[in-house]
């Protein structure tokens, strides 16, 4: 269905976000991450209806576990690259840069990390309705909306770097 080429992923160093190259790239994934959310999150709000909310205080800890090692790594990693490039360009050329070579590499796959984990942030949401917690639509639409801000990032860099 998708021709990705998963082999840019092994170089940080060298990788480049590339539509419809790059895994999950396409914007009919994130549409389609959007639906499954959605039908995988009334599913278990319907099947929890006439259940008692379940404990799952083990895979939250796991969950949330992941989510801060994880965090922890792209952000270690961004401190890294930042410092590495205030040394070398400038502090002004960590923020706002026209050298089209630093739209590429390190800190774009770091951002391609963050874009990754927010498609396993959506587990959130089955984790409150499992536990019949409130879902407030503030709650639906951050983890919607964020997964198509980091892809914009990472198109807008891609479009600049052409």
């Amino acid at each position: 269905m998708y021709s990705w080429d998963y082999s840019q992923l092994a170089s940080p160093n060298e990788f480049g976000w590339s539509l419809g190259v790059t895994p999950l790239s396409n914007l009919s994934v994130i549409v389609s991450a959007w639906v499954a959310y959605f039908v995988v999150v009334m599913g278990c709000r319907n099947f929890m209806k006439s259940r008692p909310p379940m404990s799952l205080r083990m895979i939250t800890a796991a969950h949330n576990l992941i989510l801060c090692v994880w965090s922890a790594l792209m952000c270690a990693y961004a401190i890294i690259d930042f410092y590495s490039r205030w040394k070398s360009r400038g502090f002004g050329e960590c923020f706002c840069t026209s050298d089209e070579s630093s739209l590429k590499g390190r800190l774009i796959y770091v951002t391609y990390i963050y874009y990754l984990s927010k498609y396993y942030e959506l587990f959130d949401t089955v984790i409150l309705a499992l536990k019949k917690k409130p879902i407030i639509f503030l709650h639906w639409y951050h983890h919607a909306i964020v997964i198509l801000m980091v892809w914009s990032w990472l198109e807008d860099a891609n479009m600049y770097a052409r």
